[in-house]
């Protein structure tokens, strides 16, 4: 029985001995970490509600509320609305009216003479370009048909006999014309323009002592001068003289798209 307590007691005396540096052993030791020999790492559970250990929630002071945050300012400014652009580059435009030589001009060549009267009747084609039908200039291609008359007695000087005459005449003109708008953004406002091309006259007419016919190509001058009446965007009224290869007068319609 002494030896069997000796023994005992020895092994105590040695396990109390191992137990520090054992401890001390594995905490020095540094985790394995990866693979299946590694250990999770234990999460402290948060303590209970009410318990003495709970760490209480931040209240705002007494007396005073939560204010809420304020909904932040729109940075977007709103476009101005800008103004609406002429859409329109191209025209129609159809005329009509008197072609002759009125008596205001025939006075200043001829001593005496018959009235001269005609009419005419055209179409054009007009570009307008980026700016549209209220820009200030655009170009149009015209064709043109005229006729006028005259019958009665002709001196073109009082020293010259005077002469009984009569005759006709007709005129096919074509043309290229350039407009300028004075002043496109009133709605009304003048115009001019200049233009060259080339025409076909044929007619007749007799005096005192023989018949003449007339048939020949001759270069086309137009210079036309108005004032138009905008009607919308897409209408246009104009009361307009020009002079191609005769004075004409008369109105005319546009219609652009």
């Amino acid at each position: 029985m002494r030896g069997s307590t000796w023994l005992v007691g020895t092994g105590l005396v040695l396990t109390l001995y191992a137990a520090p540096s054992y401890g001390s052993a594995s905490a020095e030791r540094e985790p394995v970490t990866g693979g299946f020999a590694s250990t999770p790492a234990l999460e402290t559970p948060a303590p209970p509600a009410g318990s003495p250990d709970a760490v209480p929630a931040t209240a705002p002071p007494s007396g005073e509320a939560a204010t809420p945050a304020a909904p932040a300012a729109p940075t977007t400014a709103a476009a101005s609305p800008e103004k609406k652009a002429d859409s329109t580059s191209w025209g129609v435009l159809v005329r009509g009216g008197y072609f002759g030589l009125p008596d205001t001009v025939a006075d200043r060549l001829f001593n005496q003479h018959p009235e001269i009267d005609g009419s005419s009747v055209g179409a054009e084609l007009r570009y307008h370009g980026a700016d549209g039908g209220r820009g200030v200039a655009s170009i149009g291609l015209a064709i043109d048909a005229a006729r006028a008359e005259s019958e009665g007695i002709w001196q073109e000087d009082s020293s010259d006999p005077p002469t009984a005459g009569s005759g006709e005449v007709e005129m096919l003109a074509l043309t290229v014309t350039g407009y300028w708008n004075l002043f496109p953004t009133w709605y009304v406002h003048p115009y001019v323009g200049v233009g060259i091309g080339i025409a076909h006259v044929e007619g007749s007419y007799q005096d005192d002592e023989e018949f003449h016919t007339i048939d020949y190509w001759v270069p086309a001058i137009h210079l036309p001068a108005g004032l138009a009446v905008e009607l919308g965007e897409r209408f246009q009224l104009a009361a307009e003289v020009r002079f191609i290869d005769g004075i004409t007068a008369g109105g005319a319609l546009q219609v652009r798209f």
